[in-house]
């Protein structure tokens, strides 16, 4: 599947064990925490670099988090 859209930071299972800052994706079909393939699900260097910026992003939707196996800047 394919998703365009902003990347932010913003908190993540607030109140749990699982509370932290992580990186979403934010498109018109709503938002969605992103994790590379192979990834560390509580952070992620590469992801990071996004924050900011508008991406296309390919990979498997799964509920609310989306993980990708390819994701870069829109042209």
């Amino acid at each position: 599947m394919q998703f365009s859209g902003r990347v932010i930071k913003k908190r993540f299972a607030r109140g749990s064990k699982s509370e932290r800052d992580a990186v979403w994706l934010v498109t018109d079909q709503g938002e969605f925490v992103l994790r590379r393939a192979g990834g560390n699900p509580f952070h992620d260097p590469e992801l990071d670099k996004l924050v900011g910026r508008r991406v296309r992003c390919e990979g498997n939707l799964v509920d609310y988090l989306l993980i990708v196996s390819k994701c870069g800047e829109e042209q």
